[in-house]
């Protein structure tokens, strides 16, 4: 009688039909969550691109400071409050921003701000000494620029004037967009039209750089 060791027969494993139904339905959930984060992504990235493409806006808010104009007026000096302005972007994004003080022979300061990717919920503070400031008939204007450029879109030069009332001391912010170069030669008031007769120099000056378009 031999003696020798018996070969087993490797068993089979039976694949049961729960089994494969758990299988598809995991595999189903994978495929439907990369599908959703495609979707989703697709979407952010569409909407992102229809916010840049808006034309751009933005509002100005009249920020106190510390700071005062000491205005000659005759013999006596007169204080009025010197605020800064908070722009915060509403339509459209920005790639940069620069406040110009220029009262149309020359240049007193160039500042570029500081400029963040997502515009909808910052605000920058924007403060140009008063190089450029007029006072008239109890009125101080003090008028800056500010040049801006979209990431899609035209390059746009506004027109900034801040009015202060020395009497009442009221402060009233103002934009004036390129359109109202028009204004320029109508003018009876000599602040409004220095202003805008600066303005139009810069504007030019800026056409000649190709910095904005003519």
């Amino acid at each position: 009688m031999s003696s020798g060791n018996k070969k087993e027969k490797p068993q089979k494993r039976k694949f049961h039909p729960d089994a494969w139904a758990v299988y598809v339905t995991i595999a189903g959930t994978v495929v439907g969550l990369v599908f959703t984060g495609c979707q989703v992504h697709l979407a952010l990235t569409g909407e992102e691109r229809a916010r840049r493409a808006e034309t751009l806006a933005y509002t100005l808010e009249t920020v106190n400071t510390h700071y005062e104009y000491e205005i000659q007026q005759g013999d006596q000096v007169v204080s009025a409050p010197a605020p800064s302005l908070r722009l915060q972007v509403t339509h459209g994004s920005l790639r940069s921003i620069t406040a110009i003080s220029f009262d149309g022979t020359a240049f007193y300061e160039l500042s570029e701000l500081p400029v963040q990717e997502e515009w909808g919920n910052y605000t920058v503070d924007i403060t140009v000494p008063p190089h450029a400031a007029i006072a008239e008939d109890g009125l101080v204007y003090d008028y800056f620029f500010l040049y801006l450029e979209p990431i899609e879109g035209q390059s746009q030069l506004d027109l900034i004037c801040t009015t202060i009332s020395l009497d009442t001391q009221e402060v009233r912010s103002s934009v004036f967009h390129p359109i109202a170069l028009v204004q320029t030669g109508f003018l009876p008031d000599a602040p409004r039209r220095e202003m805008f007769s600066a303005y139009h120099t810069l504007h030019e000056k800026l056409e000649e750089l190709k910095l904005l378009a003519v």
